[in-house]
């Protein structure tokens, strides 16, 4: 089998599964008890906390444990903006469902929302999100790195051109498709929250976190026992916890396989009659986004399926609506053909190599079917 759908999901580590079997068997313990498995327990938390902390180049006071990036988002998302000062917020049109969902919602509490669409190189320009701040903005969002383009965004100037219009706002950052694949660095980038997902960087699913600029004070959206500052109130996932903090030991941020494979997949697929490469040419390499014109993307992910090649169209979590990419419209693509090919540490030039020749070979193939 070749795995190249790891922007929906990526296969535990080993030092994940060792961690998370620890937690369940050794570490049982309530984090909040007095005995002491529950003291074990808590030092445990305790570490995993430094760990993640560590890897954001910031304090651990500042790492909340949420069960997911889409917890996280939503905390982050309606905690900011209605702990914000006015009642006008800004997102992109390319965001992840986890965060739209959010603003529609607040769209309907009465917030005014405005949405940034991406140019036609396919990324978010800072010179456009600036154009839509206002004096009465309360809350800025935009994603890190697009989870079906790989596209980045220039989230280390957006702050600045906050401070000039919008002092007072709240910036957001989904950094799910980012994290363990780039360096992350909220205080350098004035970044007020950050979203984290576990399963997208080889840790468990069921565990995120949420990097909360000191200071920053956001109401609550889960109410209960205060765990996690009041954050994220119920008991920690402590061995998924464990599990996310052992992945980050394994965090290759110059992983050069997955930059070669990235780059030779473009090079040869392009090669494929009518083909067009979706990605920004500056995107992640851990994301290649490409369409084949009038063939469309179930029948050709089911050929790959059927040479034991896993690929998507593009997010996972919206494989139950439309199956229509809203990234790909933003960008004015056409999202019926695109396949999404997305890779981690564990793939290899071989595969890529097979996964290439298989296209070369099946989609003239499909092209004369379908027509």
């Amino acid at each position: 089998m070749i795995y190249f759908d790891n922007s929906a999901t990526t296969k535990p580590c080993e030092g994940a599964v060792s961690a998370v079997n620890r937690g369940l068997c050794d570490t049982f313990g309530n984090p909040s008890s007095g005995h002491p498995e529950g003291i074990k327990a808590a030092g445990e938390l305790r570490a995993a906390r430094g760990t993640l902390a560590s890897v954001l180049h910031t304090d651990s006071k500042s790492i909340y444990f949420t069960s997911g990036g889409t917890a996280s988002d939503n905390i982050a998302v309606f905690g900011g903006a209605k702990s914000g000062v006015g009642r006008h917020v800004v997102t992109s049109a390319i965001e992840h469902d986890a965060v739209l969902g959010c603003f529609k919602a607040l769209d309907m509490l009465g917030f005014s929302v405005t949405y940034v669409k991406p140019r036609e190189d396919g990324n978010i320009h800072i010179e456009d999100i600036s154009a839509a701040l206002r004096e009465n903005t309360s809350l800025v969002s935009i994603m890190t790195v697009n989870n079906e383009t790989g596209a980045i965004s220039p989230i280390d100037k957006i702050k600045i051109e906050m401070l000039k219009i919008c002092p007072r706002a709240l910036f957001h950052t989904d950094a799910v498709q980012a994290f363990g694949k780039h360096d992350l660095l909220p205080e350098k980038w004035g970044v007020d929250m950050l979203s984290l997902s576990g399963h997208k960087m080889h840790a468990p699913k069921g565990i995120g976190a949420l990097y909360i600029r000191s200071g920053v004070s956001l109401n609550p959206v889960v109410y209960g026992g205060g765990q996690e500052g009041g954050v994220f109130s119920g008991t920690e996932n402590l061995p998924a916890i464990m599990g996310l903090a052992a992945a980050c030991d394994e965090i290759d941020l110059k992983c050069e396989t997955v930059r070669e494979i990235n780059s030779y997949l473009r090079e040869e697929l392009i090669k494929i009659p009518n083909a067009v490469i979706n990605s920004p040419k500056d995107a992640s390499p851990y994301v290649l986004n490409v369409s084949f014109p009038n063939i469309p993307s179930e029948v050709i992910l089911n050929a790959l399926a059927g040479e034991g090649i896993c690929a998507s169209a593009g997010s996972a979590c919206a494989a139950n609506k439309s199956g229509e990419s809203h990234v790909l419209k933003a960008m004015g693509k056409s999202p019926k053909s695109a396949i999404r090919l997305s890779f981690s540490r564990y793939n290899t030039m071989d595969e890529a190599k097979t996964a290439a020749e298989y296209l070369k070979k099946v989609i003239p193939m499909l092209s004369g079917v379908v027509r």
